[in-house]
Protein backbone atom coordinates (compact mmCIF):
# COMPACT_ATOMS: atom_id res chain seq x y z
CA UNK A 1 0.00 0.00 0.00
CA UNK A 2 1.49 3.52 -0.94
CA UNK A 3 1.64 6.33 1.48
CA UNK A 4 -1.14 7.92 -1.13
CA UNK A 5 -3.43 5.18 -0.23
CA UNK A 6 -2.83 5.26 3.26
CA UNK A 7 -3.82 9.41 2.98
CA UNK A 8 -7.05 8.72 1.15
CA UNK A 9 -8.15 5.96 3.96
CA UNK A 10 -7.39 8.38 6.45
CA UNK A 11 -9.16 11.26 4.87
CA UNK A 12 -12.35 8.67 4.30
CA UNK A 13 -12.29 7.95 7.99
CA UNK A 14 -12.52 11.47 9.54
CA UNK A 15 -15.00 11.74 7.09
CA UNK A 16 -17.18 8.75 8.35
CA UNK A 17 -16.64 10.91 11.57
CA UNK A 18 -17.26 14.00 10.83
CA UNK A 19 -21.32 14.87 12.00
CA UNK A 20 -23.55 15.59 9.20
CA UNK A 21 -24.80 19.11 9.02
CA UNK A 22 -28.91 19.42 9.70
CA UNK A 23 -29.04 21.88 6.56
CA UNK A 24 -26.91 19.02 4.30
CA UNK A 25 -29.55 16.68 5.51
CA UNK A 26 -32.94 18.87 4.81
CA UNK A 27 -31.09 19.80 1.09
CA UNK A 28 -30.96 16.25 0.20
CA UNK A 29 -34.16 15.74 1.20
CA UNK A 30 -35.58 18.60 -0.19
CA UNK A 31 -34.04 17.38 -3.10
CA UNK A 32 -35.72 14.49 -3.19
CA UNK A 33 -38.63 15.91 -2.66
CA UNK A 34 -38.96 18.36 -5.33
CA UNK A 35 -37.31 15.48 -7.97
CA UNK A 36 -40.79 13.42 -7.25
CA UNK A 37 -43.19 15.98 -7.08
CA UNK A 38 -41.99 17.99 -10.34
CA UNK A 39 -41.74 14.12 -11.84
CA UNK A 40 -37.91 15.24 -12.59
CA UNK A 41 -34.82 17.51 -11.94
CA UNK A 42 -36.04 20.31 -13.42
CA UNK A 43 -38.63 22.93 -11.25
CA UNK A 44 -42.55 23.49 -13.35
CA UNK A 45 -42.41 26.70 -14.86
CA UNK A 46 -44.91 28.62 -12.11
CA UNK A 47 -45.65 29.58 -8.95
CA UNK A 48 -45.12 26.40 -7.20
CA UNK A 49 -41.29 25.93 -8.92
CA UNK A 50 -40.54 29.35 -8.23
CA UNK A 51 -41.58 29.26 -4.28
CA UNK A 52 -39.70 25.40 -4.11
CA UNK A 53 -36.62 27.53 -5.78
CA UNK A 54 -36.90 30.43 -2.97
CA UNK A 55 -37.11 27.53 0.34
CA UNK A 56 -34.21 25.97 -1.14
CA UNK A 57 -32.30 29.33 -1.77
CA UNK A 58 -32.96 30.61 1.83
CA UNK A 59 -31.26 27.21 2.87
CA UNK A 60 -28.02 27.28 0.44
CA UNK A 61 -27.99 31.17 2.01
CA UNK A 62 -26.94 29.30 5.29
CA UNK A 63 -23.68 27.82 3.36
CA UNK A 64 -19.96 28.97 2.47
CA UNK A 65 -20.11 30.81 -0.93
CA UNK A 66 -23.93 31.39 -0.82
CA UNK A 67 -24.27 33.28 -3.98
CA UNK A 68 -22.54 30.62 -6.28
CA UNK A 69 -24.20 27.87 -4.95
CA UNK A 70 -27.68 29.47 -5.01
CA UNK A 71 -27.25 30.64 -8.92
CA UNK A 72 -25.45 26.91 -9.59
CA UNK A 73 -28.93 25.19 -8.15
CA UNK A 74 -31.48 27.53 -9.99
CA UNK A 75 -29.44 26.48 -13.13
CA UNK A 76 -29.63 23.00 -12.70
CA UNK A 77 -33.24 22.67 -11.08
CA UNK A 78 -34.95 26.26 -12.52
CA UNK A 79 -32.85 26.76 -15.93
CA UNK A 80 -36.35 28.55 -17.35
CA UNK A 81 -35.49 31.22 -14.29
CA UNK A 82 -34.80 34.74 -15.66
CA UNK A 83 -31.64 36.59 -14.94
CA UNK A 84 -33.45 38.84 -13.18
CA UNK A 85 -35.34 36.68 -10.94
CA UNK A 86 -32.10 34.85 -10.55
CA UNK A 87 -30.17 37.51 -8.64
CA UNK A 88 -33.81 39.01 -7.24
CA UNK A 89 -33.75 35.17 -5.40
CA UNK A 90 -30.28 35.24 -4.24
CA UNK A 91 -30.46 39.07 -3.00
CA UNK A 92 -33.52 37.81 -0.68
CA UNK A 93 -32.07 34.56 0.60
CA UNK A 94 -28.46 36.17 1.64
CA UNK A 95 -29.62 39.11 2.86
CA UNK A 96 -31.74 37.10 5.67
CA UNK A 97 -31.75 33.57 5.28
CA UNK A 98 -35.18 32.42 6.93
CA UNK A 99 -34.99 29.16 9.04
CA UNK A 100 -37.78 26.93 9.16
CA UNK A 101 -38.78 24.39 12.02
CA UNK A 102 -40.11 21.18 11.00
CA UNK A 103 -43.66 21.56 11.11
CA UNK A 104 -43.42 24.69 9.77
CA UNK A 105 -41.83 24.12 6.94
CA UNK A 106 -44.25 21.27 6.28
CA UNK A 107 -47.18 23.53 6.04
CA UNK A 108 -45.46 25.35 3.66
CA UNK A 109 -44.26 22.73 1.26
CA UNK A 110 -47.86 20.89 2.09
CA UNK A 111 -45.80 17.43 3.16
CA UNK A 112 -48.02 14.63 4.52
CA UNK A 113 -47.09 12.07 6.79
CA UNK A 114 -47.25 9.70 3.75
CA UNK A 115 -45.40 11.17 1.32
CA UNK A 116 -42.70 11.71 4.35
CA UNK A 117 -42.61 8.23 4.92
CA UNK A 118 -42.43 7.05 1.38
CA UNK A 119 -38.96 9.55 0.62
CA UNK A 120 -37.49 8.92 3.49
CA UNK A 121 -37.69 12.49 4.87
CA UNK A 122 -36.67 13.38 8.48
CA UNK A 123 -35.94 16.83 8.92
CA UNK A 124 -39.16 18.18 7.74
CA UNK A 125 -42.64 17.34 9.57
CA UNK A 126 -45.76 16.42 8.28
CA UNK A 127 -49.18 18.56 8.11
CA UNK A 128 -51.36 15.57 9.41
CA UNK A 129 -48.77 14.52 12.31
CA UNK A 130 -47.65 16.39 14.76
CA UNK A 131 -44.12 16.17 16.19
CA UNK A 132 -45.29 14.69 19.79
CA UNK A 133 -47.33 12.00 18.23
CA UNK A 134 -44.36 11.69 15.20
CA UNK A 135 -41.97 11.30 18.30
CA UNK A 136 -44.61 8.49 19.87
CA UNK A 137 -44.45 7.10 17.25
CA UNK A 138 -40.47 6.58 16.62
CA UNK A 139 -40.40 5.38 20.24
CA UNK A 140 -42.92 2.69 19.81
CA UNK A 141 -41.06 1.74 16.43
CA UNK A 142 -37.95 1.77 18.22
CA UNK A 143 -39.30 -0.46 20.92
CA UNK A 144 -40.22 -3.25 18.55
CA UNK A 145 -37.55 -3.19 16.85
CA UNK A 146 -35.38 -3.84 20.23
CA UNK A 147 -37.79 -6.75 20.85
CA UNK A 148 -37.33 -8.54 17.64
CA UNK A 149 -33.83 -8.27 18.19
CA UNK A 150 -34.49 -9.95 21.53
CA UNK A 151 -36.16 -12.28 20.28
CA UNK A 152 -34.03 -13.46 17.45
CA UNK A 153 -31.44 -14.31 20.29
CA UNK A 154 -33.52 -16.01 22.22
CA UNK A 155 -34.64 -14.12 24.89
CA UNK A 156 -37.55 -14.87 26.27
CA UNK A 157 -40.75 -12.11 27.21
CA UNK A 158 -40.23 -10.49 30.74
CA UNK A 159 -43.75 -11.60 31.94
CA UNK A 160 -43.03 -15.27 30.52
CA UNK A 161 -39.75 -15.30 31.86
CA UNK A 162 -41.07 -14.03 35.24
CA UNK A 163 -43.45 -16.28 35.54
CA UNK A 164 -40.97 -19.31 34.98
CA UNK A 165 -38.86 -17.77 37.89
CA UNK A 166 -41.98 -17.75 39.82
CA UNK A 167 -43.31 -21.37 39.64
CA UNK A 168 -39.52 -22.69 40.26
CA UNK A 169 -38.58 -20.55 43.37
CA UNK A 170 -42.25 -22.23 44.84
CA UNK A 171 -41.03 -25.28 43.55
CA UNK A 172 -37.45 -25.35 45.82
CA UNK A 173 -38.80 -23.23 48.53
CA UNK A 174 -42.63 -24.61 49.17
CA UNK A 175 -41.78 -28.00 47.29
CA UNK A 176 -45.39 -29.11 49.02
CA UNK A 177 -47.17 -26.52 46.53
CA UNK A 178 -45.73 -28.46 43.53
CA UNK A 179 -46.80 -31.65 45.41
CA UNK A 180 -50.31 -30.48 45.53
CA UNK A 181 -50.16 -30.90 49.51
CA UNK A 182 -50.59 -28.79 52.80
CA UNK A 183 -47.02 -27.69 54.57
CA UNK A 184 -47.74 -30.00 57.11
CA UNK A 185 -48.63 -32.86 55.21
CA UNK A 186 -45.17 -32.54 53.68
CA UNK A 187 -43.00 -32.51 56.77
CA UNK A 188 -45.01 -36.01 57.60
CA UNK A 189 -44.40 -37.75 55.13
CA UNK A 190 -40.89 -36.20 54.69
CA UNK A 191 -40.28 -37.83 58.37
CA UNK A 192 -41.22 -40.92 57.51
CA UNK A 193 -39.75 -40.83 54.41
CA UNK A 194 -43.04 -41.46 52.30
CA UNK A 195 -43.00 -38.71 50.16
CA UNK A 196 -44.24 -39.08 46.43
CA UNK A 197 -40.97 -39.68 44.39
CA UNK A 198 -42.07 -36.93 42.23
CA UNK A 199 -41.78 -34.67 44.92
CA UNK A 200 -38.69 -36.14 46.32
CA UNK A 201 -37.14 -36.22 42.44
CA UNK A 202 -38.13 -32.21 42.54
CA UNK A 203 -36.08 -31.69 45.76
CA UNK A 204 -33.22 -33.60 44.87
CA UNK A 205 -32.83 -31.76 41.07
CA UNK A 206 -33.25 -28.24 42.76
CA UNK A 207 -30.75 -28.95 45.31
CA UNK A 208 -33.04 -28.07 48.01
CA UNK A 209 -32.70 -30.23 51.41
CA UNK A 210 -35.50 -29.22 53.78
CA UNK A 211 -34.37 -29.58 57.19
CA UNK A 212 -37.33 -31.00 58.98
CA UNK A 213 -38.73 -29.78 62.05
CA UNK A 214 -38.61 -33.21 63.83
CA UNK A 215 -35.11 -33.60 63.53
CA UNK A 216 -33.08 -33.85 67.02
CA UNK A 217 -29.59 -33.52 66.77
CA UNK A 218 -27.06 -36.29 66.95
CA UNK A 219 -25.04 -36.61 70.30
CA UNK A 220 -21.01 -35.83 69.78
CA UNK A 221 -18.77 -38.74 69.12
CA UNK A 222 -16.55 -37.17 71.68
CA UNK A 223 -19.26 -36.86 74.74
CA UNK A 224 -20.17 -33.73 74.30
CA UNK A 225 -23.74 -31.79 74.25
CA UNK A 226 -24.67 -30.60 70.87
CA UNK A 227 -25.32 -26.80 71.35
Amino acid sequence: MTQADVRRQQIARERRRRPVSIVALRLAELNRLLTARHAGEVLSDDDAGRDDAMIVAHHLARCSDPTRRIASWIGLRAPWMSRAEVEATIAAAVAKPHRWRADTLARRLGLTATERRRLRITTIGAVDMLKEKRRDRRRQRDLDRKQRNRRAAGNRPRAEYLATRKAAAAATTQPWKAAGMSRAKWYRLQKRGALPETATTSETRSGYSTPSVYAVAAPSLTGTKPH
